[in-house]
């Protein structure tokens, strides 16, 4: 923690230019270029705290855990740029590997702190969370069920829980360059910009 605290004080020094580390176009493409791309950038950043750790048998273990089908890019996610323990970027994100990431149930068994969005809480055993910020300020979890959320990233924790991207792409695309709008959620960021 206290090596992330240093790198962002030492980082916050430079202007922010809101560039992606990795190829955008990648994004259009998306599969496991996109992801060996990610995990790459994380190696050369963070050599000391990040190691890739993907397999397939990780991913078939958390769908077989949870008995859900992971959304593709998701999937592709975990197998190419999973990290092997939990890593925390240069903005604060911790990404989980896939042995720690749980359903919304799992992780928050007295129900996620914040306001309960409804629609996420029908179904929450179908939410994975995968993702935190800065130890557990809040979270973000990925909708694996069949119904019309499925792939869509929801910020756990917020005020109030919120949908905050249409698939983990988008959601990547946007913590890549530190937007608010995973942080915020589309409510707060009009309000913001009105």
């Amino acid at each position: 923690m206290f090596d992330w605290l240093k790198r962002t004080k030492r980082s916050s020094r430079l202007p922010s230019t809101k560039m992606l580390p990795i190829d955008p176009a990648l994004f259009e493409q998306g599969g496991a270029s996109l992801y060996e791309a990610l995990s790459n950038h994380w190696a050369l950043s963070e050599p000391n705290t990040y190691t890739r750790r993907g397999t397939g048998a990780d991913v078939e273990a958390l769908e077989k855990r949870y008995a859900l089908q992971l959304p593709e890019d998701f999937r592709a996610y975990l197998i190419h740029a999973a990290p092997s323990t939990t890593f925390m970027d240069d903005i604060g994100t911790q990404w989980w590997a896939a042995s720690e990431i749980k359903s919304i149930t799992d992780e928050c068994p007295d129900g996620p702190p914040g306001q309960i969005n409804h629609e996420i809480e029908q179904e929450k055993d179908a939410y994975l969370v995968f993702s935190d910020y800065l130890i557990w300020c809040y979270a973000w979890a990925i909708c694996c069920s069949n119904g019309p959320n499925r792939g869509k990233i929801a910020l756990i924790g917020g005020l109030p829980d919120t949908f905050v991207a249409n698939n983990f792409r988008d959601f990547l695309l946007l913590e890549l360059t530190d937007d608010l709008a995973i942080h915020q959620g589309p409510s707060k960021r009009e309000s913001a910009d009105g």
